[in-house]
């Protein structure tokens, strides 16, 4: 019998744990039955190529390492991201984050060559993040570089352990900040040129979004140029913009009759809309108050026009103003309740044209 050896890591120290056999170094299980097959002695003679499904796997330690990511264990974070790219070398997410988290930890050690050297890894995992992207893998990719985007602009607003030399008053006259500082700009620079080639590949809109996202937090941080900052937002929004125009026209190009039914639906729907105003204008609760209103204004303008010395006149014409703005509360009121309806109906239309501009608008 041949000793039993993981098929995944090439280990050997699997122990039995209830029905299965558990890979210590990599938690792969193996049932009864697998064991077997694997410990049975000679060769197998097999033809063409095999290919493994370690799908599995990766799912798992992507969920292991997820998971310690929230909880800022960096060092779990590493682990199994670091197996992840293993079995998945285009993982861009494992590429990133299995240096992401050494460098994050350096930040609450006064170590600044530590520090300098993990930020060099995690600025080299970035520049080849292009190099493994896929654009078959685009919606999983998606998440992973919107999420990366997100996480640098959280490290740019880090605190960090630095060194202050002080003068024999007790002042300081200098510190080491701008080394950290130097190391944060860096990553936006290689940030930057990683996403800018793989918008040539396969430009989509969340690349330049991301991109908007950390420059934006950027902006705000004084070590970093804020013009800068925002021309690179100008740039990425013009460049966004322009794409989701040329998408979407190439996308409604290509479903002519579809858009031309919803643009006939929110002709028709608006013309509607129009109507039903016109039949709320046109309602005698509606003229009654117009009414009171104009009389309100015509005797407000009559009681401002009286002299210094017409205060019985004005009184009078307080009055009667007063007497006009109880009735005028009373119309508004009946103007609300036979408006209601027509009210209703509007606004039912007004959705459905918003969820039409919706449809004509959003990203393809």
């Amino acid at each position: 019998m041949k000793q039993l050896t993981c098929e995944m890591c090439g280990s050997t120290d699997l122990i039995k744990d209830g029905g299965v056999f558990v890979c210590q170094t990599c938690g792969c299980k193996y049932s009864i039955e697998e064991a077997k097959r694997m410990m049975i002695e000679g060769t197998v003679d097999v033809q063409g190529t095999v290919k493994v499904d370690n799908s599995a796997f990766v799912a798992k330690y992507l969920a292991n390492a997820r998971r310690a990511k929230e909880k800022e264990d960096w060092e779990e974070t590493e682990k199994y991201y670091n197996m992840v790219e293993q079995n998945d070398p285009d993982n861009i997410e494992a590429i990133f984050y299995s240096a992401y988290g050494k460098a994050k930890s350096t930040l609450v050690d006064g170590d600044l060559y530590k520090r300098q050297a993990a930020f060099k890894v995690l600025s080299n995992c970035i520049s080849v993040i292009d190099d493994h992207y896929k654009p078959e893998r685009r919606e999983e990719n998606k998440e992973a570089i919107t999420q990366m985007a997100a996480d640098l602009s959280k490290m740019l607003l880090s605190s960090f352990v630095f060194t202050e030399w002080k003068n024999g008053y007790g002042s300081v006259v200098r510190t080491n900040k701008n080394e950290t500082y130097s190391l944060f700009t860096n990553l936006i620079v290689q940030f930057r040129e990683s996403i800018n080639n793989i918008q040539k590949i396969d430009d989509q809109p969340y690349l330049h979004e991301a991109l908007i996202t950390l420059y934006s937090v950027a902006k705000g941080c004084s070590y970093v140029k804020a013009s800068t900052m925002e021309e690179w937002i100008r740039e990425e929004q013009g460049e966004l913009d322009s794409l989701r125009k040329a998408v979407l026209e190439a996308y409604w190009s290509e479903h002519a009759e579809e858009k031309a039914a919803l643009d006939s639906e929110k002709s028709s729907l608006e013309s509607q809309t129009t109507e039903l105003n016109d039949q709320i204008q046109a309602l005698p609760e509606v003229i009654t108050v117009k009414e009171i209103k104009s009389q309100i204004e015509s005797k407000t303008k009559e009681k401002d026009s009286l002299g210094l010395f017409k205060g019985k006149e004005k009184k009078a014409l307080q009055a009667e103003i007063d007497a006009l703005e109880k009735r005028l509360t009373a119309a508004q009121e009946a103007q609300a309740e036979a408006a209601k309806p027509l009210n209703e109906s509007i606004e039912k239309l007004r959705e459905r044209i918003a969820e039409i501009d919706h449809e004509l608008t959003k990203d393809r």
